[in-house]
């Protein structure tokens, strides 16, 4: 999926996190978007917590794997949660 498109529907429809899912692995997310801009110094077992694209960031947990927040501060404001779907 372009990440583009997603963005958009993002921004009109923020609970509908389609195709993603919270809990999902980094190399899941990178399988449907395609190489990260940029991604965080800090790690866990050697993958980094955030991936970046563009001005959305996805941050894994420390506790967990999976994807647990859809985050941004630039041109938009978003945030995200698992526990608020």
């Amino acid at each position: 999926m372009d990440f583009e498109i997603w963005r958009n529907q993002i921004l009109m429809e923020p609970q509908n996190i389609s195709p993603l899912k919270f809990g999902m692995s980094q190399d899941e997310i990178i399988n449907i978007f395609g190489k990260p801009d940029s991604v965080s110094t800090m790690r866990r077992r050697g993958k980094p917590l955030i991936l970046k694209y563009h001005n959305i960031e996805f941050h894994f947990g420390v506790q967990t794997n999976g994807l647990h927040l859809i985050y941004s501060d630039d041109e938009i404001e978003l945030c995200i949660t698992a526990d608020h779907k």
